[in-house]
């Protein structure tokens, strides 16, 4: 009979690649599952008794920002919390590495404006012991992490580190200049990085400079972003995070291209089911044939989570995706917006831009913004509970953008707005998206936004909603999606799912309790700096583990194990030592 640091029993197995679920136990020694079946039998020194509950592959969320979270939350929750066991950063082309230490100011400033990201959190909690990436890499894995981390390289701080910051701003690379990024790049990959992140959006994306201008990668000469594709398909590995095509700013062709050029998976941001966009997501979906016929390997991240955002306009920034929106977001602090909020040359120019359909993709119009808290300023607090369309309608107003700009001048910007479920509650066409084969659910942002959205839930939402609650989907479907294809896409080929000497990354829950509180933020104040965020707990989730060690019990107990490791290009365990491509392949 065998012994196991940690034996299962009793649950539903639900094994993430796809397979029927069914009752039985796994075995787990040294971190790894040893025994798995339905007849398994042995001793343990500790057993978990799952009679009655799912047991599943640990979540794989590969859209996060939790790049900076990580040095003071090793467990990146919210996502720790809801079952996410393994995370990709290095997203959208944003990061901390590689960084000369004249930018890393400019960075902390860039990673407040584009993800939110308190810039007093980050400037209290980063060592910067690190410059280059292979440097970053190296400080990752010696710091305490409750989650796997794999890392892309962003782009944005590769250009600024190269051109400078100027120069990357405002021009193409030199070929000596394109030259020296490659060899960054290989550098990197060298080391393990999985590949690197890009947004390529123009003036049209929600992501914006400190200055208020665009991020390099938004405006590069696309042949030097060609040329980091070219880096991959000489390798012969890695991935490619793609942010090209949102409803304001079309760019999937970009992504095709990279596509082509790298060979390499490219995971497409970002498909999304929308009700004042009824085409948008069936557009996404023939793009993704598109690919699959010319033989390119693309797949695109969904956003399909039934979300929401609480916020005050002193805080809110997603309108961003409207540059004369951008006017109020810089124009400096409370009393500055307030002024700005009130400047009739300012509201002409809101007036002459605004369309919902162009804040549809971010957070949603203006029209479905909630007034939840007026904060007793008549006569807005008696509008409480009621969208700016129906305070409009109530008061006669026409203008929308005027109107919402009164409540930001009378309530001083810290009046709270909820704005729900900005997508689609159209069940049937969120399973059309997240049953193509070349979708992956997620883009939970998880670690940004923080004081207004709380995205870690994502596969919560998606197993009561798709699953429990609506039917369109099976559980095994949706572990599937949920672990076994990221770990497909990012060539993980011992996680994602639950067989035989698979990494234990494991979430065990109680099917019908799952959940979540709905529409209603927790305030933490557990930032460095002094500074908050919104967090969303889990209802039902009983265990997590990773890499067969306890690190939630009960939802958000956390028994202080950091088992995480970093993951390297070729899905190996690089804590502790060099993860070479060389290095792995004599393994």
């Amino acid at each position: 009979m065998s012994h196991f640091d940690t034996l299962i029993t009793g649950g539903k197995i639900i094994d993430g690649a796809g397979n029927p679920g069914y009752i039985g136990c796994i075995g787990i020694l040294d971190g790894k599952i040893r025994e798995i079946g339905p007849d398994l039998k042995g001793t343990a020194d500790q057993v978990i008794d799952a009679t009655g509950k799912v047991v599943a592959a640990g979540i794989i969320d590969i859209h996060t920002h939790y790049d900076a979270q990580l040095h003071w939350d090793p467990y990146a929750t919210n996502s720790g919390w809801h079952g996410t066991t393994t995370i990709a950063v290095g997203n959208c082309g944003f990061g901390l590495a590689p960084c000369r230490p004249e930018h890393r100011d400019r960075y902390m400033q860039q990673m407040e404006t584009t993800e939110q990201v308190p810039y007093n959190s980050l400037k209290s909690a980063l060592s910067w012991d690190w410059e280059t990436y292979p440097e970053r890499l190296e400080h990752l894995k010696g710091i305490p992490k409750g989650v796997n981390v794999l890392s892309m390289v962003p782009l944005n701080p590769l250009m600024i580190y190269v051109m400078g910051l100027e120069a990357a701003k405002t021009r193409s690379a030199t070929p000596e200049e394109r030259e020296e990024m490659k060899a960054e790049l290989n550098r990197a990959m060298d080391m393990g990085a999985i590949g690197f992140g890009f947004s390529y959006q123009g003036n049209h994306n929600t992501h914006i400079d400190s200055d208020g201008e665009p991020m390099p990668t938004d405006i590069m000469d696309v042949e030097d972003l060609y040329a980091m594709a070219d880096v991959l398909r000489e390798r012969g590995e890695g991935v490619i995070q793609a942010l090209v095509d949102t409803p304001g700013a079309r760019f999937s062709e970009v992504g095709l291209e990279v596509a082509r050029r790298s060979g390499r998976p490219v995971i497409h941001n970002v498909t999304l089911v929308n009700d004042y966009l009824p085409t948008y997501h069936e557009e996404m979906l023939e793009l993704l044939e598109k690919a699959k016929a010319e033989g390119l390997e693309m797949y695109s991240m969904t956003l399909t989570m039934r979300g929401w955002n609480e916020f005050k306009p002193m805080d809110w920034d997603i309108w961003n995706i409207i540059p004369a929106f951008r006017e109020f977001t810089f124009a400096g602090d409370q009393a500055a917006k307030v002024a700005k909020a009130a400047d009739e040359d300012f509201r002409a120019r809101l007036r002459e831009a605004y369309s919902p359909v162009l804040l549809a993709p971010a957070g949603g119009p203006l029209e479905t913004y909630k007034l939840s808290n007026a904060n007793g300023v008549k006569p807005w607090c008696d509008h409480e509970g009621k969208t700016v369309q129906e305070i409009a309608e109530a008061l006669g107003r026409d203008c929308i953008t005027d109107l919402f700009m009164d409540i930001v001048v009378d309530t001083e910007a810290v009046s709270d707005f909820l704005l729900p479920d900005a997508m689609s509650a159209d069940t049937a066409k969120v399973a059309q998206v997240l049953k193509h084969p070349l979708t992956l659910p997620g883009t939970s942002d998880g670690g940004a936004h923080v004081k207004f959205w709380s995205g870690g839930h994502f596969s919560t939402d998606m197993i009561m909603w798709m699953v429990r609650e609506s039917g369109q989907m099976t559980l095994e479907e949706m572990h599937f999606k949920l672990s076994g294809l990221p770990a497909k896409v990012f060539n993980l080929t011992d996680r994602g799912t639950l067989k035989k000497d698979s990494a234990a990354d494991i979430v065990i829950y109680d099917y019908e309790a799952l959940g979540y509180r709905r529409f209603q933020y927790d305030i933490a104040h557990d930032l460095p700096g002094g500074e908050w965020r919104r967090i969303c707990k889990p209802e039902g989730i009983e265990y997590v583990l990773v890499n067969g060690e306890v690190t939630f019990r009960n939802g958000t107990e956390c028994t202080g194990a950091v088992p995480g490791q970093l993951i390297g290009v070729m899905g190996a365990e690089m804590d502790g030592k060099l993860a070479t491509p060389l290095a792995m392949a004599a393994e």
